[in-house]
């Protein structure tokens, strides 16, 4: 794999590039939603919930791969030595882990600052798909979370590329999320939406991941979180649902007849 990019005498990681650009281009992503689209949500609360979620996801990223880490190997000699340690802070670690320390987070500042949470995740969430799908080119130039050992055209490598499929994958869904835009018939929609879609196709595409020791009985730990995830997407879509519906009758109500005109004296 293509592990560094080097400039003159500058190594820079190709990992690292591809998180940090798609960060980035997350970020314009945010700005540009947020004044083309009628988001009543400020500025300052879309960069300070989307800051929020950035360290909650890297958080929850690193202790996810950690908690792992320790229940596969930490009985394994030279585990619990500094220099082991010191070799898992490259990573960013797992992605459910990220993905629920963001959210944690993000919903911390979202309660605290009285956020409009339904139209700050429709903001932010096509962000992360753009931000996730340049994480996981970054997987693929780092050789981490790579698929199986396979003799086919498609294979690089000598492996399925199944970072890549999963990048295309994470984008067809942002496509098709900023094509349809579905949070202009339903405020809240994209975030129940991507859980569910996303924890079906990564159920699927975790049978093509070859990395070893990431199982538990039949299906691997992103598996069962994905079968955690697609209920928890269910549940939240109906929330929307009833929210919109709670939203609706309180415009009817607030709609109020015109007043009668006062009948003349008739003298």
């Amino acid at each position: 794999m293509y592990h560094r990019l080097i400039i003159f005498d500058l190594s820079i990681s190709m990992y690292w590039l591809c998180v940090g650009i798609g960060i980035v281009l997350a970020l314009g992503l945010a700005l540009i939603r947020r004044r083309t689209t009628r988001f009543n949500v400020s500025i300052e609360d879309v960069l300070y919930t989307m800051l929020f979620c950035i360290l909650g996801g890297f958080v929850g990223a690193k202790a996810f791969q950690i908690i792992g880490f320790t229940i596969r190997y930490g009985d394994v000699p030279g585990f619990w030595t500094l220099e082991n340690w010191l070799s898992m802070i490259p990573g960013v670690g797992v992605f459910y882990g990220g993905l629920i320390g963001g959210f944690v987070a993000g919903l911390i500042y979202v309660r605290k600052f009285k956020v409009d949470f339904k139209q700050i995740s429709d903001i932010l969430i096509p962000s992360l798909l753009l931000a996730h799908a340049f994480g996981r080119i970054g997987c693929f130039f780092a050789g981490c979370c790579h698929g199986l050992a396979v003799d086919w055209r498609i294979a690089i490598f000598g492996f399925f590329p199944v970072q890549l499929f999963e990048a295309g994958f994470i984008l067809l869904v942002l496509t098709a999320i900023l094509v349809f835009r579905p949070e202009q018939k339903r405020s809240g929609i994209i975030l129940p939406i991507y859980l569910i879609v996303y924890a079906i196709g990564r159920f699927i595409l975790e049978f093509f991941r070859g990395d070893v020791g990431r199982g538990i009985f039949l299906f691997s730990t992103s598996q069962w979180i994905s079968l955690l995830i697609l209920p928890a997407g269910a549940l939240l879509l109906w929330w929307t649902r009833k929210q919109s519906n709670l939203d609706t009758t309180a415009i009817a109500d607030n709609v109020s007849e015109p007043a009668c005109e006062q009948p003349l004296d008739v003298v």
